[in-house]
């Protein structure tokens, strides 16, 4: 579970510091960036190498990967209703972000009726 959160999650924080982006928007990111792909790709160069204990190396990327399939696929259309609410809270007030470019007027007038 670890590898799911704190350990993808914090990295994305440090790499966004100085970015301007906000919290909110570096959790989004943190959470749903980059996953799986990077776990296979050294998975396969440890096989590769004959490392001792590779099939529980194995068994521990196949569970990260599939759990990382799992939580982000069944989270993905709530987190993203959720901040696309904070988007729209937050342009409301009048408040620029970083996180986007401004909304032509007659997108915003559409977005406003609904």
């Amino acid at each position: 579970m670890l590898s799911l959160t704190v350990v993808r999650m914090l990295p994305v924080a440090v790499a966004l510091v100085g970015s301007g982006l906000r919290l909110p928007t570096v959790a989004y990111i943190g959470w749903f960036g980059p996953r799986g792909l990077a776990s296979v790709v050294l998975g396969l160069l440890v096989l590769e190498e004959h490392v001792r204990g590779v099939g529980l190396l194995g068994r521990v990327v196949a569970v990260t990967v599939g759990l990382s399939v799992l939580l982000h696929g069944v989270s993905a259309v709530a987190l993203a209703a959720r901040y696309g609410r904070w988007i729209e809270r937050t342009t409301a007030t009048g408040r620029a972000l970083r996180e986007g470019t401004p909304v032509p007027e007659a997108a915003q007038r559409r977005i406003t009726a609904r």
